[in-house]
């Protein structure tokens, strides 16, 4: 990953700008965009020809697409993916996997005809390649210590990239505060205000406290404020009833795995992990067991440590995907933190870092096992019942190859 817009500017041009075909929300933040991305779309699809891009996919990459609130199909995924190839061929331009995803859902919603795009930003604001559009409304759900390597170790320093997002004359709408976060939300909302004030565009603070489930139901509400004049606004009641019925996988979300209850969460920061812990403490009303992976460029200690008050037994697992922290790392964590491990019998546990070529498990492979985590997955779910599901989180990706092999 190498920062800067130019080269994907360059490849768009070569494409006749599709990115410019309709109306683009543009929506930024640490946590829940992409949980607004997905209630916006499922409300306007009602009546607009709608598309969505999302990210990360759990199983399939088409997942990071949405038409008319469904994944792209493969057909439209093989002409778009085609096209780009050819486009980046033609330019000569080192195009990275993520830029690659944006020329993809910009030739392809104009291909479908798309009326009005709501985009998730990927990394940031300032330098991501979501912001070579040019959205009618930003928005920023919320700022959080996240990706510190790359943003800065401050949220302030976060704020100041992220707030990138705003556009001269339009409106950036930044989430309310939520309950016991009020001395960061302080220390980022000025920035993003000054921010917004050197663009001269449009600020709107939602600076209400509101616990985390309420987040998603007011900015919904400004946002649909700001459709209106764009001449896409919709009433209350069908926005409220898209974010009760939204479909974003990974996201406090109950499936069934080999008829086991399970309950699947993203969270992967401190903030989302805390959110995390609250639902489960709120909704469950006691500690539940867990399966926990996380990238090696993670701090198992500090995430358990959020967690731990509703851990009842945990399950480290190593999955070969993208720079995993290895188990013994992690099981090394729980036990400083006091948490109950459980483990197949006779597992071994290493702290050896171990890489694995990234993008090299295919939907055609068999699942990598060598750090038997298909074992430990089928060991945990033993310990899941109705009342008190499997927890899996810490990271998407391994959740997604949880479900690859398990569903």
């Amino acid at each position: 990953m190498v920062f800067g817009r130019d080269r994907l500017e360059r490849v768009l041009a070569l494409a006749g700008n599709p990115e410019r075909s309709c109306p683009v929300v543009l929506v930024g933040g640490t946590n829940g965009k992409g949980s607004l991305v997905c209630a916006l779309s499922r409300a306007l699809s009602t009546r607009w020809r709608t598309a969505a891009f999302v990210k990360p996919h759990l199983v399939s990459i088409r997942e990071r697409w949405r038409i008319d609130d469904s994944d792209i199909n493969g057909e439209q995924f093989s002409w778009a993916a085609n096209r780009a190839c050819d486009l980046i061929e033609q330019s000569g331009e080192e195009i990275s996997f993520f830029e690659a995803n944006v020329l993809l859902g910009a030739m392809l919603f104009e291909r479908e005809g798309c009326e009005i795009a709501i985009w998730e930003v990927g990394l940031g604001g300032t330098h991501d390649a979501c912001n070579l559009l040019d959205p009618q409304i930003s928005v920023l759900t919320h700022v959080g210590l996240d990706h510190q390597q790359i943003l800065g170790n401050t949220v302030e320093l976060i704020a100041a990239d992220k707030a990138g997002i705003a556009r001269s004359g339009r409106p950036l709408i930044l989430g309310p505060c939520l309950v016991g976060n009020e001395e960061a939300y302080n220390r980022y909302e000025s920035v993003v205000r000054m921010h917004a004030h050197a663009e001269e565009a449009r600020y709107i603070a939602l600076p209400a406290e509101q616990e985390a489930g309420s987040l998603l139901p007011a900015l919904l509400l400004a946002v649909n404020r700001e459709l209106e004049p764009l001449g896409f606004g919709m009433d209350e009641e069908e926005l409220f009833e898209a974010a009760r019925t939204l479909r974003h996988p990974g996201r406090l979300e109950r499936r069934l795995l080999r008829g086991q209850h399970v309950l699947l969460d993203s969270a992967h920061n401190a903030d989302a992990l805390s959110m995390l812990a609250k639902r489960i403490a709120a909704d469950y009303g006691g500690p539940l067991p867990f399966i926990f992976s996380c990238q090696n460029t993670r701090e198992p200690l500090e995430m358990l440590g959020i967690l731990r008050p509703v851990i009842s037994r945990l399950t480290p697992v190593e999955i070969p995907v993208l720079r995993p922290c290895p188990v013994g790392r992690i099981a090394d964590a729980a036990e400083q933190l006091g948490i109950p491990l459980s483990l197949p019998e006779g597992f071994e546990l290493s702290q050896v870092p171990q890489e694995y070529e990234v993008g090299h498990i295919t939907e055609l492979d068999p699942p990598d096992n060598r750090t038997q985590w298909i074992e430990s997955v089928e060991h945990a779910l033993l310990s899941a019942t109705a009342e008190a599901p499997l927890v899996i989180c810490g990271s998407i990706y391994s959740m997604g190859e949880i479900l690859r092999v398990f569903e």
